[in-house]
């Protein structure tokens, strides 16, 4: 996305140089108040990407003893950005806006929206999370610093959907893992992500899959190691019938399971 954003400005800046119009004679003058009226013109018209060339004109070489229209200019062009859909030059923005000007009424705000633009770059589920942890603690440090904030129920909104995406993350780990019948891994997947997550909605299930994978990683060991493996397996049961009692979905299964796991053993020990 920063890739496709900076290549809508640098088209911009070559029609800029090369053109002869209204717009072009604007970049190329020296009238900061002319400069400005036009990028507030552009922006208000949602035409981003012709509104940060001159925004950032006047940031980097008009506005720096005029205090107010600085903090403006800076805020603008972040803002901008964020239209453009470059989040992440959006973030970085606003974060030096934070920076520079840690007395401006517009800190908080600005604060928000760099986070704001960090959720909305983070990678979808089924890639790496780390990402999504960083950003869970930044709005959780954000929250602790203004806890009468406009923006604690969004904050709370992000909160829960990023650790909906680990939670799904998590979860299809562990199934793949159990779909092509790699049990071992499955299992102790699904233990990590349980203990990892003790509020995962899919917790039954993967409960359920710890001791189904333990179990059949057990059967399917050599002898020597058949006993120790599948009495981790009635662990497992019994943390999960512990859980859910008669009322999960596969209570019966693990009750049925067990007995299976009992009746081996015993036919092991007398062969050991």
């Amino acid at each position: 996305m920063r890739f496709k954003t900076y290549s809508i400005l640098l088209l911009t800046l070559l029609t800029i140089l090369g053109g002869c119009g209204d717009y072009g004679k604007i970049f190329k003058g020296k009238n900061a108040s002319i400069k400005f009226a036009k990028a507030e013109e552009l922006y208000n018209k949602k035409d981003f990407s012709r509104a940060v060339p001159l925004y950032e004109q006047l940031k980097d070489e008009y506005f720096q003893n005029r205090r107010d229209s600085l903090e403006l200019a800076y805020v603008k062009v972040a803002y901008c950005y964020y239209y453009l859909k470059a989040y992440e030059d959006a973030s970085t923005l606003f974060k030096d806006f934070t920076y520079k000007f840690t007395r401006s009424p517009k800190v908080v705000d600005c604060s928000y929206m760099a986070l704001y633009c960090d959720y909305m770059s983070v990678a979808d589920f089924d890639l790496d999370q780390q990402n999504t942890v960083d950003i869970i603690n930044e709005i959780q440090e954000f929250m602790n610093a203004y806890p009468d904030s406009d923006y604690m129920t969004k904050c709370n909104e992000h909160i829960d959907n990023l650790r909906g995406r680990l939670h799904k993350k998590a979860f299809e780990q562990v199934n793949q893992y159990f779909q092509i019948s790699e049990f071992k891994a499955a299992s102790a997947a699904a233990v990590l992500a349980l203990k990892s997550y003790p509020d995962i909605p899919q917790k039954e299930q993967l409960e359920y899959i710890a001791y189904k994978a333990q179990f059949l990683y057990g059967m399917n060991s050599v002898e020597t190691k058949r006993i120790e493996r599948l009495e981790k397996a009635i662990d497992l049961i019994d943390d999960y019938l512990d859980a859910n009692r008669s009322e999960g979905l596969h209570s019966s299964d693990a009750k049925e399971t067990r007995e299976k796991i009992t009746k081996e053993i015993t036919k092991l020990k007398e062969i050991i």
